[in-house]
């Protein structure tokens, strides 16, 4: 089997042990540039693990089963012909997407969006593949029915939950890059090399000459006697700059497979304790994001001279919250359905009591549902319109970026929203003034609270 030190580097990870003799690891994570044999070599070690092990079940995930089929299903039966495996002790369910081998241990190819399957399914291993879309509580679910590993692969070009599992003992970080697969197509080699900036030539980096300096560097001269690989990659460096490939995003996260900021990040909040903010006392206000598919963002806020300090209050959408809650709960919600206004705004209510949203703190709410924001009232509470004007969403960027910005430590999808809420791009890779409408359910509401704060006079700033 060809095989790179990726795999190598999983195999042994699986196979190291404690000394009572259990797993070393349970979070196997490869985490690297493209094309550097993640996928390749995790699809060889399912396939020799089932092949010699009973019974055992491992099971492959992306956000969509759709999406798995065309990504590792296609990259599991290309690996199986060209090693010439393909139905040797083996049988392929097509219609399932299911190998079974003749030790009973099979290999499946799943999505997250059947979530029957994800609260249902047991596994002896699963895999996660750049499971971007992958939220941390569906995470969970898989985590705690796997029995023995867990295997993630991605490439870390924006905030993830993966950060917070690798900080886990049981954690294995396999760091790879595209120049550890010998096997790499030249073209594709040739493309990642393409995004390397000069600021990243190995005699920059070594300290023999500034970043300004190599761009006028005489390579024929070559008066510091750099070496012949040196010069080779230095003029491939000033071509990158030449034709306006070089980016030092995609170089870190493409080629050297580690995590880069966004050119185009916008905000860049700062991280307190939950028990600092709890010990301010400031007023409180809220913040509301409608989401019934999209997550249902609810933000907790306190200000005082410059400093907005935020805590995460929900996350879930309206439709998976409805999944969670109880039958009593559910009589609970349905108790008041006398109008139009009380079936919407049922659900509502019903998480702002749960959440212990006080009735006198203003609740500033996205415009886009009048009937919920009429059921709060109609509730007691204290329910406001966001205040949304041509330009509002530029204008609430710029008055946040003026402020110091905190987010509570357990806050850890406004953690992650915050890195990756981005400035859009246009096709000639200019940054645009308007953000991308993504990664803002607590994005958004923050922003009505400080444009509110504005209004009432409390932020001065001009």
């Amino acid at each position: 089997m060809k095989a790179t030190i990726v795999f190598s580097k999983n195999w042994n990870a699986i196979n190291e042990r404690n000394e009572d003799g259990s797993n070393k690891y349970r979070y196997i994570i490869n985490k690297g540039s493209s094309r550097s044999s993640k996928t390749i070599s995790l699809t060889q070690l399912y396939d020799l693990y089932a092949r010699n092990n009973n019974g055992k079940r491992c099971t492959v995930w992306r956000d969509t089963k759709t999406d798995c089929k065309k990504t590792v299903l296609n990259d599991f039966l290309k690996m199986l012909k060209r090693e010439n495996l393909y139905r040797v002790n083996q049988d392929f369910n097509k219609t399932e997407s299911i190998f079974l081998y003749s030790t009973d241990s099979t290999v499946e190819i799943h999505g997250t969006d059947d979530e029957e399957t994800v609260h249902g399914l047991t596994q002896d291993m699963a895999w996660l593949n750049e499971p971007y879309k992958i939220s941390k509580e569906t995470f969970n679910q898989i985590d705690q029915r796997t029995s023995d590993f867990i295997f993630i692969d991605y490439n870390p070009k924006k905030g993830h939950w993966i950060e917070d599992l690798i900080k886990d003992p049981r954690s294995i970080v396999i760091q790879s890059t595209f120049r550890d697969n010998p096997f790499c197509p030249i073209e594709q080699k040739t493309k990642i090399l393409s995004y390397q900036p000069i600021s990243y030539s190995d005699v920059v980096l070594s300290g023999l000459i500034s970043a300004e300096e190599a761009k006028t560097y005489d390579l024929l001269i070559n008066r510091l006697s750099f070496t012949t690989k040196q010069l080779k990659e230095l003029l491939r460096c000033r071509e990158n700059h030449d034709k306006n490939s070089a980016s030092n995003f995609n170089w870190q996260v493409y080629g050297l497979g580690v995590k880069s900021e966004r050119p185009n990040r916008i905000l860049h909040f700062k991280e307190i304790s939950l028990e600092n903010y709890l010990k301010l006392d400031y007023d409180i206000i809220v913040g509301v994001d409608w989401g019934a598919v999209d997550p249902f963002g609810i933000v907790e806020a306190k200000y005082n001279d410059g400093n907005l300090y935020l805590r995460e209050l929900n996350y879930h959408s309206e439709n998976k919250i409805r999944e969670k809650i109880s039958a009593t709960e559910r009589i609970q919600i349905n108790a008041d359905s006398s109008d139009e206004v009380a079936i919407e705004g049922g659900i509502v209510t019903w998480l702002f009591k749960k959440l212990g949203i006080s009735k006198k703190v203003p609740i500033i709410c996205d415009t886009n549902r009048p009937l919920k924001i009429a059921s709060l009232r109609r509730a007691g509470y204290n329910a406001l319109q966001a205040n949304k004007p041509k330009d509002s969403i530029v204008d609430g960027i710029d008055l946040l970026s003026n402020l110091n910005v905190y987010y509570t430590s357990d806050s850890e999808n406004l953690k992650i929203e915050q890195e990756n809420y981005s400035r859009k791009v246009d096709r000639y890779g200019i940054i645009m003034e308007e953000p991308e409408d993504n990664n803002n359910h607590l994005i958004d509401p923050t922003r009505y609270i400080a444009l509110y704060l504005k209004i009432i006079g409390k932020i001065k700033i001009v």
